[in-house]
């Protein structure tokens, strides 16, 4: 039996070591464009709202059927996780951003808070998300309508870190481990205290 617990311990730690956290800081800081996107109920989230506290970004559309929902459950569970590792004023916040306002704007405030109540989801005019999309190297496309209308989306599923200041860090991408991201969010967080500091 000894042996039995000393392989499933040891089985258990290589899992961990192997995996990877998919997070990449960057290089320098992105400055990123002035913006003002809201809900239909009129709560407005705007680049000011960036300021003074860590935010995860990510782009969607309501109708996705996998990569928006598993990404925002991944958020979830790695945003609990940080929480057991940083002061609850520096818990990042989530905001999805629909590139699809056309067919998302009327329903939109439910969308995130459907995966925690405390995530924020927002959409506004098409030349404010091309911005925002792009100087986070972020990617999307709108496919041509069939005989009936519809059309797919497509769009990259990277999730941006903003720092306190407003400005682009790093880029999270999914699927991600939930206690590793928190490692890097929070060492995030030290390296950016650390600069302030300087």
């Amino acid at each position: 039996m000894r042996w039995l617990a000393a392989l499933m311990l040891a089985l258990g730690l290589t899992t961990g070591a192997q995996a990877q956290v998919q997070g990449v800081e960057l290089d320098a800081p992105v400055v990123l464009p002035s913006f003002a996107f809201s809900d239909e109920n009129a709560a407005s989230f705007t680049d000011a709202d960036l300021t003074g506290q860590w935010t995860l970004i990510m782009f969607g559309f309501l109708s996705c059927p996998d990569v928006c929902p598993f990404t925002l459950g991944n958020l979830e569970a790695a945003v609990a996780e940080t929480g057991m590792r940083v002061r609850p004023d520096n818990l990042p916040r989530v905001v999805f951003i629909s590139v699809d306002p056309a067919r998302d704007a009327d329903y939109i405030s439910e969308y995130a808070r459907f995966f925690h109540p405390d995530f924020i989801s927002v959409t506004g005019a098409r030349d404010q998300i091309d911005a925002l999309v792009t100087a986070t190297d972020s990617f999307y496309r709108l496919m041509p309508p069939d005989n009936t209308g519809y059309y797919e989306v497509q769009h990259s599923s990277a999730v941006s870190v903003i720092a306190p200041d407003g400005t682009l860090r790093a880029k999270l991408q999914p699927p991600f481990d939930p206690g590793l991201t928190a490692e890097f969010l929070a060492r995030l967080q030290i390296s950016y205290r650390k600069e302030l500091s300087q």
